[in-house]
């Protein structure tokens, strides 16, 4: 059977973690310590405890969860900063010791595999509860004077479907062309803060939508 907890408790005393973090000083790693140390957490969660307690009412999947919803949210949050796909991220937390500080994961934790970051994705999507993370969340960095406004970058981004065209599954996906290649996906519009590289906005739409239809929604 297949297991995906991480199994090194040695890394995971205290004296080892302040060693990490005194002697490594990377942009990445201080990034994600900055974050971890001036988000309101608790303020973050609330409203999205409060809908998923709904669900969980209903007996709605989402209420079966044995992963923190604190370590999720971190999840998503490390996603879309460093643009990584859910099989990616299972693997890059494994690895990067930064992550696991940031989630807070021990030697006796699971990381969270891609199957369970893709429920919980379906769920917030379904349920709205992405916009609303990601509007808490900016607005708190931007509270903190982390995202300075003076400019945007608008791009996309195509993100193929995991079914095919011919399945039940991913019923919103459609086709686009780029570089004379067909996808068949969805495709992420992004706004991006000039000056510090933060994303402020993202909206996901099927992928034969044009970029230029997207840019009012991404730009205030």
């Amino acid at each position: 059977m297949r297991s995906n907890k991480i199994n090194n408790a040695d890394l995971f005393t205290s004296a080892a973690n302040d060693t990490f973090n005194k002697h490594i000083k990377t942009q990445s790693k201080q990034a994600l310590e900055i974050i971890k140390s001036k988000i309101d957490w608790e303020k973050l969660l609330k409203p999205l405890e409060k809908v998923i307690s709904k669900q969980k009412e209903n007996n709605s999947p989402a209420g079966r969860r044995t992963i923190d919803l604190l370590v999720i949210v971190k999840c998503f949050i490390l996603q879309t900063i460093y643009n990584l796909s859910d099989p990616r991220l299972e693997e890059e937390i494994a690895d990067r010791r930064s992550f696991q500080i940031f989630l807070e994961l021990n030697s006796l934790d699971s990381i969270p595999d891609e199957t369970t970051i893709c429920r919980y994705r379906e769920m917030f999507a379904r349920l709205g509860l992405d916009k609303k993370l990601f509007c808490e969340f900016n607005q708190q960095l931007k509270s903190f004077n982390l995202i300075v406004g003076k400019g945007t970058i608008v791009d996309a981004t195509i993100k193929q479907a995991q079914a095919t065209s011919g399945s039940n599954r991913d019923k919103d996906a459609d086709f686009t062309q780029k570089r004379g290649k067909t996808y068949y996906g969805y495709k992420g519009h992004i706004a991006i803060d000039e000056d510090s590289e933060i994303i402020k906005t993202v909206e996901f739409t099927k992928a034969s939508l044009h970029d230029s239809n997207a840019f009012e929604k991404l730009v205030d």
